[in-house]
């Protein structure tokens, strides 16, 4: 989908919140991950099969969810983990959001730079609707996240190329949620994805 220039790692949470300690993470049984083509009109309406993540992120997302307490406590949430590297050469550039301007369909979404390596571009702009101009705009360096109301705002992330270099990537983590009633996990999930006819 991304010609060759994104390489992807995902599992997928279920969050339960404990008064004493915080929100608990239970690791799902991995499968296909899945997104409607009302949000994904490139790569939407299938199933696409990705390697389970090896590095054991939930420290750090819980140290987010725990410290901005944007979720609702009083219900279980369901979260989809991207870990995704984009590769760049002086042949070919890498698109980050080939979907264009979006949202993810999700209430909330973690972007997180883990790393920026001999690149430039990957600008992130914020739009309050798809014909209108954006309120923000910035290149996250590693290190940096934002936490996106996907409700409310769309996004997009211009190409990235080689800076200085042959060859530059760019590695981040992208965290989805979702309420364990609209979850976006299960048999009937990827039923209704796959009948999408939007």
């Amino acid at each position: 989908m991304a010609h060759g220039t994104r390489y992807k790692r995902f599992s997928q949470y279920r969050l339960t919140f404990s008064g004493d300690e915080g929100w608990q993470f239970e690791l799902l049984p991995h499968r296909a991950y899945s997104a409607f083509k009302k949000f994904n009109n490139v790569a939407g309406g299938i199933l696409r099969e990705y390697t389970p993540i090896a590095v054991d992120f939930v420290s750090t997302i819980k140290h987010i969810v725990d410290q901005e307490r944007f979720l609702d406590q009083t219900v279980d949430w369901q979260i989809n983990v991207h870990q995704n590297r984009s590769k760049t050469t002086t042949e070919k550039s890498a698109e980050l959001t080939p979907e264009g301007i979006h949202q993810d369909g999700h209430e909330f979404v973690i972007i997180s730079i883990l790393s920026r390596n001999q690149v430039r571009g990957g600008e992130m702009r914020l739009w309050p609707a798809k014909d209108a101009d954006p309120i923000w705009r910035g290149t996250l360096g590693a290190g940096d996240a934002v936490i996106l109301d996907d409700q409310r705002v769309y996004h997009d992330v211009t190409p990235i190329e080689p800076d200085g270099s042959t060859t530059g990537t760019r590695d981040i983590l992208i965290v989805s949620f979702s309420r364990w009633d609209e979850r976006w996990y299960g048999e009937e999930h990827e039923q209704a994805v796959l009948s999408d006819v939007s």
